[in-house]
């Protein structure tokens, strides 16, 4: 299990297609979303498809994004997670 907390800074007149692209990648939910400060806090998991590690890096490259900062981390092998659930 990995998982990472991720605290976004929007271009403001860029807010919306910044929220529409990320409900597009996968592994990404979207928390929080205020518009009035262009900020959006997300969590990032590990996808059979794509790594957590990549979902951040697209986020950065993301049209209308100032910063993405990983304010939280977790990483956990499978059998342990399992154990905490």
């Amino acid at each position: 299990m990995n998982i990472c907390g991720v605290l976004i800074h929007a271009n403001p007149q860029k807010f919306d297609g910044v929220v529409a692209s990320l409900r597009e990648l996968r592994g990404v939910e979207i928390h929080m979303s205020v518009e009035d400060s262009a900020r959006v806090v997300v969590t990032i998991e590990d996808t059979p498809q794509v790594a957590a590690i990549d979902s951040l890096t697209a986020i950065h490259k993301l049209e209308g994004v100032v910063s993405a900062a990983l304010i939280y981390h977790n990483f956990e092998p499978a059998e342990t997670a399992a154990v905490h659930n």
